[in-house]
């Protein structure tokens, strides 16, 4: 049976984690803090560890460093991180981490299961954002949309629709050299570091 550690300071939260892990035949191990897991003796040999952000700075800055330390381990666990946190840049900081799901409390609990059911079982799991935490990234946007200059809104719509760059170019009777910049400055705007991000945004 698969063991799974569950950090969270919350009881009845953690109650409900523990009832929802019962349905994916999971051992559930409860701990409230992160020092309470460290001096179980459990270690790392799990494999999965769900748990609790807060607004706390100090609680933040130790998760934030406890996940870093997931990338030494040859194996490591999937780890699904649960907060209340709404800052903009704290979520994109833990987006960045080693990290399978980022889930919000500001959402019923029960919508991990799905995901939980639907994602983490599945050999093509991709890193799973909770549809509260998308709406966040999406207003995040709003701003640097209103900024983009026409060309770089028709640049990226054309992207959308015909992906590459050099049919983007043809179709608009525009260089290569042109669309890419027109490209590169609206990602840039947009805070997206790569293609597969800016595919990413314009698919939502």
């Amino acid at each position: 049976m698969k063991q799974t550690v569950v950090i969270h300071s919350g009881y009845y939260e953690m109650l409900t984690l523990s009832s929802i892990l019962h349905h994916v035949n999971s051992k559930v191990h409860l701990f409230s803090s992160l020092n309470d897991f460290y001096e179980s003796g459990i270690g790392m040999n799990v494999d999965c560890i769900i748990i609790e952000i807060n607004n706390n700075v100090d609680n933040f800055n130790s998760v934030i460093k406890f996940l870093r330390r997931m990338d030494f381990l040859y194996k490591p666990p999937r780890v699904i991180v649960i907060t209340k946190i709404e800052q903009y840049d704290r979520l994109t900081r833990l987006v960045e981490e080693n990290i399978d799901m980022l889930i919000s409390e500001q959402e019923e609990l029960t919508v991990l299961r799905k995901m939980l059911i639907t994602g983490v079982v599945d050999l093509n799991y991709q890193m799973t954002i909770s549809p509260y935490l998308n709406r966040k990234k999406n207003e995040a946007f709003v701003p640097a949309r209103m900024c983009l200059t026409s060309m770089e809104r028709e640049v990226l719509c054309e992207i959308k629709s015909m992906k590459t760059n050099s049919g983007v170019a043809e179709k608009m009777g525009k260089s290569n050299k042109t669309i890419s910049t027109h490209k590169r400055n609206a990602m840039k705007k947009l805070g997206l570091k790569n293609s597969i991000d800016l595919y990413k945004y314009l698919m939502q």
